[in-house]
């Protein structure tokens, strides 16, 4: 199945006349780098803003958990995923995990 063809939604419903294959999940746990970290928590403490490292960090899980969820998808044999949501729970300092999920359809 081609990327171009993959269809990806935060609607509630599948497109008409899909057939809900099951929930899938994409998962990502990205880990700051230590000398990033401290100087991101020194810039928070003296002059404010953001905190670009974390932002940074925080692109790059939600594109690797994105492509995570895409493949699991596709291993159902989906056609796209829709009703995508996004968690971002911490796991620990420093750290973040990205969780995308949705429900997998195939059309007919």
């Amino acid at each position: 199945m081609s990327e171009k063809n993959f269809q990806a939604s935060t609607r509630s419903f599948p497109p008409s006349g899909a057939v809900d294959l099951g929930v899938v999940y994409g998962v990502c746990c990205m880990s700051a780098n230590f000398f990033k970290d401290t100087m991101s928590t020194l810039k928070n403490a003296t002059v404010g803003g953001e905190l670009t490292s974390y932002t940074q960090m925080i692109r790059k899980g939600i594109e690797l958990a994105e492509q995570n969820l895409f493949e699991e998808a596709r291993k159902l044999g989906a056609d796209g995923v829709y009703a995508v949501s996004v968690a971002t729970p911490q796991v620990s300092t420093g750290s973040a995990e990205i969780v995308i999920y949705g429900t997998a359809y195939k059309n007919l």
